[in-house]
């Protein structure tokens, strides 16, 4: 069949023949093409072994149509479904304007002379608005010889290529349509929303955000489709986005997409690309949020009230954070990823069942900071002080083991069953908490006992106290777990612990109350905050030596650092903001304000999300 006569056949509305003019285009790509009039609509099924993205594909298919000139023919409906499937990923409706009928190019307006001169022809003529396909007859030249033998050979050449090129062209152009890098969005203008380049997206993960890229199957449960279709309307807001609304509508979708895709079963034959989608679509969404409604990051998404007190937000690195209320509200809320409360642990235990019978009776406890085990199974909680039965102190934050204020326990709870487990007794006001990352040591910073205890989860007791001196507090440990880094608040030093021999040494003069650190992915950098000094200081271990400061607001407490190293994330309590650092050069990037008292901090990794607890009563989430 020629092409000639493929191409009435498809404007005459035969479905296979237009199958056919489709797949000379789209099978080049690994996409097949099958057509059906049905119901005064031409219904037309993609198959390929990759998802198809809904707009480009639907483009592809608007254009041809279009293009032949089908004026009988209002709307099409376009099918997407993976090879070896029988149900759809997608099913769009796409509607078709047929085209205007092409006018005569050649139109004498009124008025309008040709003239050469004296006696030449000069009329007057009416404009001719004919339709090109109405003119009786055009004019045709008889050639002496047939015409091709009237060409010259280089038009010939020219004439023959064109098909050619013209179909390499429109093969590459579709390939690129069909399965290339997401477009981007110009400044200020509509658009396809921008390839993410946020630290939560892996290297290759080059799809469009929307429902393609990186399936192999059809979706069999409803929350995959569910969320697909969340991701193709976020997709689609993107693409459309004129403002800041518009971007914050896409971002609900991404929210939701994301969601839905958490809620498909592990047991699910889709659980391995909705973990997969859900990788991608949170790129998306941390795209939206850091360069379309916050241009240097840290935009808020979530605040969290109800029932909160917190001293501390720690995340346990699999996906719950643990707010410690302390004992303004004796609990320990648990959240997670969507921000939702897990459950809500109540403080109160009977010690004489945890093999302490020297207390009787029912206690509660006061919960100020939490540590995770490596595996994030194991939540570490310090209580600043203990209420009930058997005790009677009230501690302060001025203090002195002259004092001999009672000891105070550290909580054990599974993140399995968010129960307390075990309880360990330590010193007086227990603030800090830390496990080493070989799981061998818990350490616990003893406020008012000026000393640090040493814990051994496996018996599930203190081992050891090794004495600093006044108001001891941030703990951080080097990867190897052999040092371990102790903020003495109460000077201007950081104490080091051997933890091999629990040997003493001292780094002196890093700055006025140093009061929370962080080490760096690598252990080359020790970070820590000058509470005194309203700055954070950069130590080189190397040297044991301070390399750079920088200010970032009234009295700087807790501290988080993200997985990569490459910023900190700074709760300003007098100030009531964060500041986020970039590490390489300790500048301020971006300062954000909270709300009132903004005294701990935590990071995702995963999702690069920033939670800030704020004494008053609520917890704030950024994306960065």
């Amino acid at each position: 069949m020629t092409q000639s006569h493929l191409l009435q056949l498809a404007q005459s509305g035969d479905a296979t023949a237009i199958a056919t003019l489709m797949n000379a285009s789209l099978q080049a790509i690994g996409v097949s093409a099958r057509a059906v009039l049905r119901d005064g609509s031409l219904h037309v099924l993609l198959e390929s072994e990759r998802v198809l993205a809904p707009s480009p594909s639907i483009e592809f298919i608007r254009r041809g149509l279009s293009r032949l000139g089908l004026g009988w023919l209002s709307s099409a409906v376009v099918y997407s479904r993976l090879a070896g499937q029988t149900s759809p990923v997608w099913v769009e409706r796409v509607s078709l304007v047929p085209p205007s009928e092409p006018m005569n190019p050649f139109v004498l307006e009124a008025n309008q002379q040709l003239s050469i001169g004296a006696g030449a022809f000069a009329s007057v003529v009416p404009p001719l608005r004919v339709p090109l396909k109405a003119m009786a007859a055009p004019v045709v030249v008889p050639p002496s010889l047939p015409w091709w033998q009237q060409l010259s050979p280089r038009t010939l050449v020219l004439l023959l290529s064109g098909p050619v090129v013209l179909l390499l062209c429109t093969t590459l152009i579709w390939m690129r349509y069909l399965w290339g890098d997401a477009p981007t969005v110009p400044s200020g203008g509509p658009g396809a929303i921008e390839q993410p380049q946020g630290r939560a997206v892996p290297s290759g993960a080059g799809t469009p955000p929307s429902v393609a890229g990186g399936a192999t199957q059809g979706p069999q449960t409803a929350e995959l489709k569910r969320a697909l279709e969340q991701g193709y309307q976020a997709f689609q807001r993107g693409a459309k986005a004129q403002n800041k609304q518009d971007w914050r509508d896409a971002l609900g979708h991404w929210q939701q997409a994301i969601a839905a895709l958490q809620a498909v079963p592990v047991s699910s034959p889709d659980a391995a690309i909705a973990k997969q989608k859900q990788v991608e679509y949170q790129g998306h969404l941390d795209f939206v949020v850091r360069e379309k409604l916050s241009p240097t990051g840290m935009g808020l998404v979530q605040t969290i009230t109800g029932g909160l007190t917190p001293k501390s937000v720690v995340h346990s690195g699999k996906g719950l954070f643990f707010a410690q209320n302390m004992m303004y509200s004796h609990t320990i809320n648990v959240y997670d990823r969507d921000h939702k409360l897990v459950k809500t642990i109540p403080d109160q235990v009977k010690l004489a069942d945890y093999g302490y019978a020297n207390y009787p009776g029912i206690q509660q406890g006061s919960p100020v900071e939490a540590a995770f085990s490596p595996d994030g199974q194991t939540a570490w909680v310090s209580n600043y002080q203990m209420y009930g039965a058997g005790f009677k102190s009230t501690a302060g934050d001025e203090c002195s083991p002259s004092q001999n204020l009672e000891p105070s326990f550290l909580y054990r709870i599974g993140t399995d069953n968010l129960a307390i487990a075990k309880v360990v007794q330590v010193g007086a006001v227990p603030k800090y908490v830390e496990t080493t990352p070989n799981n061998r040591y818990v350490l616990a910073s003893n406020w008012c006992s000026w000393d640090v205890s040493v814990v051994d989860p496996q018996q599930n007791k203190e081992i050891r106290r090794i004495q600093l001196g006044p108001y001891p507090r941030g703990i951080a440990v080097e990867p190897r777990s052999q040092t371990a880094y102790v903020a003495i608040m109460g000077s201007y030093d950081i104490a080091t612990i051997n933890l091999n021999d629990f040997s003493v040494g001292w780094i002196r003069n890093v700055g006025h109350s140093p009061r929370h650190l962080n080490m760096d992915p690598q252990g080359q950098f020790l970070y820590a905050t000058l509470n005194g000094a309203g700055q954070v200081a950069k130590l080189d271990l190397a040297t044991g030596t301070v390399v750079s400061k920088v200010s970032t607001g009234g009295a700087p407490r807790s501290m988080a650092i993200s997985g990569d190293g490459e910023f900190l994330y700074v709760v300003n309590y007098e100030s009531d903001s964060v500041s986020k650092i970039r590490t390489r050069d300790m500048k301020v990037v971006k300062t954000v304000p909270v709300n009132s008292s903004p005294i701990g901090i935590t990071y995702d990794n995963a999702t690069n999300r920033v939670w800030v607890a704020c004494y008053s009563g609520s917890i704030l989430v950024f994306q960065d």
